[in-house]
């Protein structure tokens, strides 16, 4: 499988497997328990230049394609899935955010300290009224003299103490338009508080939570791109950052496959090896042959993202198709386990766990139907509201 590989793509593949067996695997329960990501691990991610893998070599990253950066996240996952859920906003959403839509002098002053791993950034959109329903956002970026004062709040911010963060908002330029945007707060501005993190199911070593914006003075430096477009022009960055999410639901249910098949082979049940057992053999090889499906899935879109030809929503059927597969997946290889499988020492249910994070984030599983439905009934593959769409 996946027979179309290069040298240059195996051989990561290869450097991230070993990466994640030999410094994630052993600390990636403690991870979860602690719900803490060492910032050793940080380091020794940015010395291997996985940070820069998808930024252009220009900035000082490797320029890798998008199906090397997936083959990283689907073995960094295998490890750990809160990690690797991490990884890809560094990754892949917010350096290519950063060069899709800033300035020369930004990418130039921006992109160098999320390769080091020396500042990191956050990606904040959702909001009470959730995170696609953008028409219900109240975050807003407004002219105030030569700048613009940012006042709102975010929900469930992904990497959310992060030293920086690129702020999805409504805005408004000088003359009245309004349209949406994107503007980048550092934790130091002044008006900026991060609250409390929260406790959560799955994801555990990603700090996740809210954020407030107290008439936080923004000046062209903070602003990416357009103003009132900005917003949505950075839509590559979204649907590469997409494909590396489902790279993680991939790694998350083969992650525990692997171990419960060693499980299986290694344990007699009811007077047999548990392998022997026509219900154990038979869920195993349904395991498999989903997980297959999934990545068969993923490479084939990401190939086509890649030549351009990726099919309206084709990015929405692979997010709701993987991460949901991967989340039922681990849901059964669970239930293998027996009792152990229960117990957050053994390491195993926090796979099950962040897979079914992984069906929330970058957006649920119904907000993308709903996308899918869109496109197929009314030839549309977008929710944006239609005064928004057109000024983009």
């Amino acid at each position: 499988m996946l027979d179309w590989l290069n040298d240059d793509q195996r051989a990561l593949r290869d450097m991230a497997e070993t990466f994640a067996r030999k410094e994630i695997e052993p600390i990636a329960n403690q991870i979860d328990l602690d719900e803490e990501t060492p910032h050793s691990l940080v380091e020794k991610t940015a010395e291997l230049g996985l940070f820069g893998l998808y930024t252009a070599e220009e900035y000082g990253g490797v320029g890798a394609d998008l199906a090397s950066v997936c083959l990283v996240s689907e073995e960094i996952a295998k490890a750990s899935p809160a990690y690797a859920g991490m990884l890809t906003v560094q990754m892949v959403l917010c350096p290519k955010t950063i060069e899709i839509l800033g300035t020369e002098e930004q990418k130039q002053r921006l992109l160098p300290g999320i390769i080091s791993g020396e500042r990191l950034f956050a990606y904040s959109q959702s909001e009470p009224g959730g995170a696609a329903n953008i028409a219900s956002h109240l975050t807003k970026a407004v002219p105030d003299g030569k700048g613009w004062r940012l006042d709102g709040s975010k929900l469930f911010c992904t990497q959310g103490e992060a030293k920086s963060i690129l702020v999805m908002c409504k805005t408004k330029d000088g003359d009245g338009n309004e349209g949406y945007g994107c503007v980048v707060v550092d934790q130091e501005d002044e008006g900026f508080t991060r609250l409390p993190h929260e406790d959560k199911l799955g994801w555990r070593g990603t700090n996740t939570g809210p954020l407030s914006f107290d008439n936080i003075y923004l000046d062209a430096d903070d602003i990416l791109g357009d103003l009132l477009t900005g917003g949505f022009s950075h839509r590559p960055a979204n649907m590469a950052n997409l494909l590396a999410h489902c790279a993680v639901s991939v790694g998350c249910a083969q992650g525990l496959f692997d171990k419960t098949l060693e499980q299986v082979g290694n344990r007699n049940l009811y007077g047999k090896a548990m392998s022997e057992l026509q219900p154990v053999a038979y869920w195993m090889a349904e395991a498999h042959a989903k997980i297959a499906a999934c990545r068969a899935l993923l490479y084939d879109t990401v190939r086509a993202f890649e030549a351009g030809a990726m099919a309206p929503a084709q990015q929405n059927v692979c997010k709701t198709f993987i991460c949901e597969t991967a989340f039922d997946v681990c849901v059964k290889l669970v239930q293998l386990w027996g009792g152990s499988g229960i117990m957050n020492s053994t390491g195993v249910n926090r796979y099950m766990r962040d897979a079914r994070a992984q069906c929330v984030a970058e957006g649920s599983s119904e907000i993308h139907y709903a996308i899918i439905a869109n496109q197929l009934l009314h030839g549309q593959p977008t929710l944006v509201p239609s005064n928004i769409v057109k000024q983009a």
